[in-house]
């Protein structure tokens, strides 16, 4: 039992000495004197400082952290889940942006295809295949624009 307390009170005492502030001073007689405690008449130097307090103890005018840790990782995952949002609402927004152009290529395909004078036909309620002739051309051309127009600036 005794050999296992050493160990832990010789660690003990050396952070205790690591703590403190060491101080050079010479007496009357010259003779060089080093203690942890300066003496109040005699002119003295610091050989070692003592380690500074956190600064979170320390008044020095700044700003204190206090938070938590548990405030410190509801505002990390607040900040993760906002990133991931906006992933996910920038790739939509790319899928959506992909859809429309497609979507306008297609539209000026057909446009060209309606104004380019060959036989076109459209499908009726029977499920038949009607030619459309040129007025109807016309319309469906002019249809196709205004749509092109409206959604494809």
């Amino acid at each position: 039992m005794v050999h296992k307390l050493l160990p832990v009170l010789l660690a003990c005492t050396t952070t205790l000495s690591a703590a403190q502030s060491i101080y050079s001073w010479k007496d009357a007689n010259g003779q060089v004197h080093y203690s942890d405690m300066p003496p109040a008449e005699a002119k003295t130097r610091t050989i070692r400082q003592a380690p500074l307090a956190p600064a979170s103890t320390q008044n020095s005018g700044r700003a204190v952290n206090t938070e938590s840790y548990a405030e410190k990782e509801q505002a990390f995952r607040k900040r993760r889940a906002e990133a991931a949002e906006a992933e996910d609402k920038a790739r939509k927004d790319k899928a959506e942006d992909e859809r429309k152009q497609k979507e306008c290529a297609d539209l000026r395909r057909y446009l060209a295809g309606v104004t380019g004078g060959q036989r076109m036909g459209r499908y009726n309620d029977a499920g038949e295949v009607v030619m459309m002739d040129d007025d109807e051309r016309a319309a469906e051309a002019e249809h196709t624009r205004a749509t092109l127009e409206r959604n494809c600036k």
